[in-house]
């Protein structure tokens, strides 16, 4: 008498089960942790730092230093005749344009000499994004926040 050989191992269809459900769960992990608005982040940062370095040259001297924001870009300048172009840290002049689309709403913030903002305080510049970024300096200290 026979034995019947019994084969042990997966079906094509438990294994297409399988992959298709590893799938699924890979493109869910991918889509949740996708950072969509790095740019966003990134430009709204860098524009905190130069608001930081327009504040910091105003309390180092007794003129005022202003940046100029526009859609696509903004730039820093001082009423101090001594200096000549005035030049953003990481840049090659005084204007930052920004990268990946990035668009943000206008405004101007001048910084006298004590660091405080003389137009500007209180306001907000949003970075346009998914989600938008808000940068508000703070009308007291001229924070950036």
């Amino acid at each position: 008498m026979k034995r019947a050989v019994r084969h042990r191992g997966f079906t094509l269809l438990e294994v297409v089960a399988v992959l298709v459900l590893l799938g699924i769960l890979a493109s869910v992990a991918v889509a949740r942790f996708a950072d969509t608005n790095a740019e966003t982040v990134a430009e709204a940062e860098i524009f905190k730092s130069h608001l930081r370095y327009a504040q910091l040259r105003a309390m180092g001297d007794i003129y005022p230093w202003t940046v100029t924001v526009g859609g696509g870009s903004y730039t820093l300048s001082t009423t101090n005749p001594s200096v000549g172009a005035p030049v953003l840290p990481g840049e090659s002049g005084a204007t930052h344009s920004y990268d990946g689309g990035v668009t943000a709403t206008a405004g101007t913030f001048t910084f006298n000499w004590r660091g405080q903002p003389t137009t500007g305080g209180g306001t907000s510049v949003t970075f346009d994004g998914d989600p938008d970024v808000t940068v508000t300096v703070l009308s007291e200290t001229g924070f950036a926040q």
